[in-house]
Parts: structure tokens; C-alpha cells; sequence
């Protein structure tokens, strides 16, 4: 006596059809692949105990991510306490020169955090830079940008016109061309040996 059952059709497939289960795909069970056998086409894995951590990750493919941030960061707040003392300095000066009230010191603090912010940002433009053999023309292009900047200033901020005030800015903007020429030397000192 033989136990058959009659023939029913499996309710996740269609009528004859040979596509896999709604339950399992192609990528999920596949008999011919064998437990720790890699598909063709893949490069092989690493072995890799499951407490190791994963590599760093790397900026352009040789600075370690994490040291390029934490640098950065250091150098923008450090250059804004320059910039800020520095700004003080020359808003007192000029107001001594000239009589006019001086601004204070929440200017200085405006004008010494925008230093450092666009100091860092404009130095970041490095990392593209790296590698191509145009790294020392990074320093000559911050110094062009910062004269051009200066002179367009000057001309069109009102110094000429007898507002010292204008002299705040120009020392802000030497303050964010300082910040971004120090930027590649925080940056190489996070490249990965």
C-alpha cells in the first residue's frame, strides 16, 4: 500500500513556472553554493575575528578621517582666539588713531569666528590638491587670493574714502589667509604611514 497524495500546486508559484518562493530568493538559498564557498565574479573576504574593529576609514585614500577632524577643529578654534585677540587689538588701535568709539569686543568675536570657520574651509580645498604636484602652488594661491581680496577692499570699502573702520576687515581677512595657510600642515600630519 502506497501512501500518494494527489497532486496540488504549490500556492506561492504560478501554474508550470520554475521562479523561486516568495519565502526564498535566488540570493538567499542557492544549493550549489556551499558553506563558505565564494560565487564567481567576488573577490575574496578576509577573515576577520568578530571583536576586531573595521580598518579606518580613509580621506582621498591616506588621511585618516578622524585626525583630519579633530586637527581641523583644534585649528579653527585656535585660530579664532588669535583672530579674536588680533581683532581687539586693531579695533582699540584704530579707535585710539581716529576717535571714533571702538566697536568691542562682540565684533572681534564675530569677525574671529568667521575667520576660523572659512580659515578651515578654505584650507580643506588642500585634499584635492594632494598628490597632483601642485601642493606648494596651494600657499602661492592662498596668499594671490588674499592680496586680490585685500586690494578689491580697499578699493571698494571705503578706506580710501577715510573709513578706518575698513581696517577691521582687512585684519579679518589676514586672519582667515593665515588660518587656511596653516591648514595643510594639520592635514598631512593625519596622513596614514
Amino acid at each position: 500500500m502506497s501512501n500518494q497524495q494527489p497532486y496540488r500546486p504549490d500556492p506561492n508559484r504560478g501554474y508550470g513556472q520554475n521562479q523561486p518562493t516568495r519565502q526564498y530568493s535566488q540570493q538567499q538559498y542557492n544549493p550549489q553554493q556551499q558553506y563558505g564557498q565564494q560565487q564567481y565574479g567576488q573577490a575574496p573576504q578576509p577573515n576577520q575575528p568578530r571583536n576586531q574593529k573595521p580598518e579606518q576609514s580613509l580621506l582621498a585614500g591616506m588621511f585618516d578621517t578622524k585626525k583630519v577632524i579633530i586637527n581641523l577643529v583644534i585649528l579653527g578654534v585656535l585660530c579664532a582666539v588669535i583672530s579674536f585677540a588680533i581683532l581687539l587689538v586693531v579695533d582699540l588701535l584704530v579707535s585710539a588713531i581716529t576717535g571714533w568709539g571702538a566697536q568691542g569686543p562682540g565684533n572681534a568675536v564675530v569677525y574671529g569666528a568667521i575667520a576660523g570657520i572659512v580659515g578651515v574651509l578654505a584650507g580643506l580645498l588642500y585634499i584635492p590638491v594632494v598628490g597632483t604636484g601642485n601642493e606648494n602652488l596651494f600657499g602661492m594661491a592662498i596668499v594671490a587670493l588674499t592680496l586680490a581680496a585685500i586690494v578689491i577692499y580697499v578699493l571698494s570699502g571705503g578706506l580710501l574714502d577715510g573709513d578706518w573702520n575698513t581696517i577691521l576687515t582687512l585684519a579679518a581677512i589676514l586672519c582667515t589667509a593665515g588660518t587656511a595657510y596653516l591648514a595643510p600642515t594639520r592635514i598631512e600630519s593625519a596622513r596614514v604611514r
